[in-house]
């Protein structure tokens, strides 16, 4: 570009009017036009990207695909990328899909970027999509809930690709409706897709905004870029003139590019950012900001975020910030978070850069995560196989459960994906619910989907069912427990009685006649056999009370390992119609209180309470009477997960299995039973306790 247009374009906003200056500035010579989109790629300009862009298309330029294969994260407004997209030659959808993998946009952008290529496929192809289309939109449609723009544009993508997974992912957004209400939503997404595609397709100035916009912005507060003073005023500049003499034109010319920080405009805050950024603003920057940000002018405690969107952002210029900076202790979760990425996208050239960057500093391979270690051999296949048997056998020796994941991702993330998989289904049967966390739906899911394998997945079915038998087990757990809390009550009470005859016999006088002395005898023996009656009956007791408390523990452990299942299912993204009610549920109920000393409490049921309970399969009956006892105990695991609800903060809810809720009042000497309903029937509850 030459220095007339760079000028311009620092200086410019994108509207209509300037689209048309710089198209009457473009180079007749298409080669070098081409030319120019590429500066301004490789300058990360998002501003001068979308003028150049919109300046050569409106003038009905030739435009390369190519080019949406590094530019598509300078992409501001969905409508933008989805105007250029239609409009560039080439093979569109594998370049602008290479140019979403490699980067972070807004969701809605993305989305639009799907619908764009399945519409481009529909029309140019036949229906024949990219490997990788529905596989990336699926995993958007997990990743983003409840905003209504994606999801418009991703159930035109389900619709036109007909696949019902994808629907599926996006119905459960709305919970649990009938088909009318679905059918209605259906419809409103369509009227929103087809509006936006057809403005897509048509002039260009009917993208433009007629106002400048500045496509790389997140809306912020704007503050004031000049002072407010009167116009009759002294004008600040000092020349003694009144204010409206001086500089009220020029001012106000200023005011029209105030910017989020006083005193500044968006021009002068773009050149200087770094210098104000804070972790709100940090995380508030949109992709095309982060990577033009200069890493040597950020403050050193906010590194560790500027490099974790950075590395999702653009990988290649992570790594060579890393580098600028050169490596010190305080840069170490940078580095990994970095690493992690290379990682993930199997960068082995960027692995090699990183290690080379902490070598001097002591770090060896040997200190390496495994699935680090196996992205630097990964051109050599002995070395790669040695370093998969040495793990394997370490972990089988030492049962980790954690060494045991890392060898199932670093095999998933290599060259031998399926072979990843596999090992999944081997480990995570083994691991501990609460240790698994969301390695399914982080590993397992994506990589199936981009291996195009069916969505009917036996180990997911496996996790799931496991949360089922757990909460068979707990009940089983508690009806031991319970059993043995009535031994000992039994005991207890068999043992006051005795050392209450025992007392008994102990203060009746001794007769001083003869007569009654082998009467004496024989009461001193029943004595005696009271007393080693009492001895047993205690050791008995203090046997049953260790067991009892040993059951104890291990029924608060299940619980709480049964709660962890409770809570993963019901943030499951796979196609589960609960995550979506699981979410809104969380919506209604304050944050889960600090665990504390609860005192015992008389439970107080409601009349008919016991009519109610038949209402409900008995298992979940004795387990809302089980939960009840516990609380009424005071056993700190009975109130793990119990939560206040927002409208009416004297009721708590506690999850009685997966489907149903026991609604309560917590008072200094009773529990008052209010309820036990449904899950789905919880909202309705709600607005009758107001």
């Amino acid at each position: 570009m030459n220095a007339e247009i760079r000028e311009f374009v620092k200086q410019a906003g994108l509207c209509r009017s300037t689209v048309e200056q710089v198209a009457a500035m473009l180079p007749d010579n298409d080669l070098e036009l081409d030319t120019w989109i590429g500066e301004a790629i490789r300058e990360n300009d998002s501003m001068a990207f979308h003028l150049i862009m919109f300046a050569a298309l409106s003038r009905e330029r030739p435009v390369d695909a190519r080019h949406l294969a590094s530019g598509a994260k300078l992409a501001g407004a969905a409508l933008y990328l989805a105007a250029i997209a239609f409009r560039v030659q080439g093979e569109m959808p594998e370049y602008l899909l290479e140019g979403l993998r490699n980067t972070a946009i807004y969701h809605a952008t993305q989305a639009m970027a799907f619908l764009t290529i399945a519409v481009w496929c529909d029309e140019r192809r036949g229906g024949v999509y990219p490997n990788q289309l529905i596989p990336e939109a699926r995993r958007l449609a997990r990743q983003v809930k409840h905003v209504l723009e994606v999801d418009a544009y991703l159930i035109e993508v389900a619709m036109r690709t007909k696949d019902t997974v994808l629907n599926g992912l996006i119905r459960d957004h709305h919970g649990k409706g009938s088909n009318a209400n679905w059918d209605k939503v259906v419809a409103e997404g369509h009227k929103v897709a087809e509006k936006t595609i057809e403005r897509a397709r048509g002039p260009i100035a009917g993208v433009l905004p007629e106002e400048p916009a500045y496509p790389g912005n997140v809306t912020s507060p704007v503050r004031r870029a000049v002072p407010r003073i009167g116009r009759n005023d002294p004008c600040h500049c000092g020349s003694g003139k009144k204010y409206k003499h001086c500089c009220y034109d020029k001012d106000r010319e200023r005011l029209q590019h105030s910017s989020e920080i006083a005193g500044l405009t968006q021009a002068e805050l773009s050149t200087d950012s770094e210098r104000h950024l804070t972790l709100e603003r940090l995380e508030k920057k949109s992709a095309v900001e982060i990577v033009r940000m200069d890493p040597t002018a950020i403050p050193r405690h906010l590194l560790t975020q500027y490099f974790v969107r950075l590395a999702l952002v653009d990988l290649d210029r992570a790594t060579a910030n890393l580098e600028r900076l050169r490596y010190e202790d305080d840069l170490e979760d940078s580095w990994f978070f970095t690493m992690f990425t290379a990682v993930r996208f199997g960068r082995k050239d960027v692995g090699e850069r990183l290690m080379q960057l902490r070598r001097p500093f002591g770090l060896n391979e040997e200190d390496l995560r495994l699935s680090q270690r196996m992205l630097l051999a990964r051109d050599d296949p002995g070395k790669w196989l040695r370093l998969l048997e040495t793990a394997a056998r370490d972990a089988l020796k030492t049962e980790n459960s954690q060494a045991l994941l890392d060898l199932a991702f670093a095999v998933a993330y290599s060259d031998a994906s399926a072979l990843g998989l596999i090992l999944y289904r081997g480990v995570l049967p083994f691991v501990p619910p609460d240790e698994i966390g969301n390695s399914y739906d982080d590993t397992v899911l994506p990589i199936r989907e981009q291996l195009n394998f069916p969505s009917d997945d036996p180990l997911k079915e496996f996790l799931d069912n496991r949360s089922i038998d757990a909460e068979l087990a707990l009940r089983e757990a508690e009806a031991k427990f319970e059993a043995k809390r009535r031994e000992v009550r039994a005991l207890k009470e068999s043992l006051d009685q005795i050392e209450k005859e025992l007392a008994r016999r102990e203060r009746e006088p001794v007769p001083d006649l003869p007569a009654h002395q082998t009467l004496s005898v024989e009461d001193e023996q029943k004595v005696r056999q009271l007393r080693e009656k009492v001895k047993h009956l205690e050791f008995d007791l203090k046997e049953r009370h260790n067991e009892r408390n040993e059951l104890q523990r291990r029924l608060e452990k299940m619980q709480a390992r049964v709660d962890s299942l409770v809570e993963h299912t019901q943030a499951d993204g796979a196609g589960s119609s609960g995550d979506a009610d699981a979410d809104y549920e969380e919506d209604l109920l304050l944050p889960q209180e600090a665990e504390g000393n609860h005192p015992l409490r008389l439970i107080e049921f409601p009349r008919n309470f016991l009519e109610r309970l038949s209402e409900f399969p008995h298992h979940v009956a004795r387990s809302a009477m089980a939960i009840l006892g516990r609380l009424a105990g005071g056993e700190t695991a009975a109130f793990s997960g119990a939560k206040r609800l927002k409208s009416a903060p004297s009721v708590i809810r506690q999850r009685v299995g997966i489907d149903f809720r026991l609604l309560f009042r917590l008072l200094p000497d009773r529990i008052q039973v209010i309820d036990l309903i449904p899950r789905q029937d919880l909202e309705r509850k709600i607005k009758t306790l107001r």
